[in-house]
């Protein structure tokens, strides 16, 4: 009886659907399983069950987009968000796993382009949920709060003779992405004016530093730089890997490097280890 409910609870599709599956896979009748005392009918009650566990996983989906919700509007963003839940039910021990795929079905379910007609605005939802998924696993995942780094300004002969090592924190997330998103996802943040943002390819890194969400729109060859260092542990290692991989002067890439190591440990997206 238990695993019937279930069923009728969390199964993706309508009432009438669910109740079909559960009596076709445990081979009983609702009638077998619900008293049919009282005033509610049968559906009615299990009604309240299916939807109020509906109800609960779209309050997860407010929570985990809700600058998505505010830019596509209450009814749009239910139309869609309960179209994923259909398609996507839960699986995981933890509802921060819900969302996850969101964006991705944004992308899959927006409208399709009319020939010779600019749909590129359509996009943009995709794209910022993007933006505020990774905004959320920057706030989840490990950073750098509770260790101890070295916060001594970078030696340049360090850089230069292989002596610096770096890592990247967890929390650090690299997004290439169709619009420029920083100005426009703050807005709608704050309940700001805004202008949509016109396409343009656009590389965004989002980290935290001292419990701060840090989200900042970066040059293609930092993106890529960042990128490098996940795989090294130290700096000099992944600027070779970087100028072999794109045929770019390992000694420009050096002299750039100099230039934003302070600026990428500002804003925790790397850090130098002792």
């Amino acid at each position: 009886m238990q695993n019937w409910l279930r069923t009728v609870v969390m199964a993706p599709g309508f009432l009438k659907q669910k109740i079909g599956l559960a009596n076709h896979t445990y081979n009983v009748s609702e009638d077998d399983v619900v008293s049919d005392e009282g005033k509610a009918s049968i559906h009615a009650r299990l009604n309240v069950y299916s939807s109020g566990y509906m109800l609960r996983l779209l309050e997860c989906m407010y929570a985990d987009y809700a600058i998505s919700k505010k830019f596509m509007g209450d009814e749009v963003f239910d139309s869609f968000a309960k179209a994923y839940l259909m398609y996507h039910p839960s699986t995981s021990f933890t509802l921060y796993d819900l969302g996850k795929d969101f964006p991705d079905f944004l992308e899959k379910t927006k409208p399709q382009s009319e020939e010779g007609v600019d749909n590129a605005y359509f996009d943009i939802p995709a794209t910022l949920a993007r933006v505020e998924r990774a905004r959320q696993v920057a706030m989840r995942a490990p950073g750098t709060e509770s260790e101890i780094t070295n916060i001594d300004a970078v030696n340049i002969q360090d850089m230069f003779f292989s002596k610096l090592n770096i890592s990247i924190p967890e929390c650090l997330q690299l997004l290439e992405l169709d619009f420029p998103m920083k100005e426009f996802f703050d807005s709608v943040y704050r309940e700001h004016e805004y202008e949509l943002p016109s396409p343009q390819k656009t590389f965004m890194a989002i980290s935290r530093k001292n419990y701060r969400i840090v989200l900042e729109e970066i040059t293609e060859m930092q993106f890529l730089l960042l990128q490098e260092c996940k795989n090294h542990t130290n700096l000099y290692e992944a600027i070779s890997a970087l100028s072999t991989k794109h045929n770019v002067p390992s000694a420009d890439l050096l002299a750039d490097a100099y230039l934003w190591i302070a600026y990428f440990r500002k804003c925790g997206f790397i850090r130098v280890v002792s």
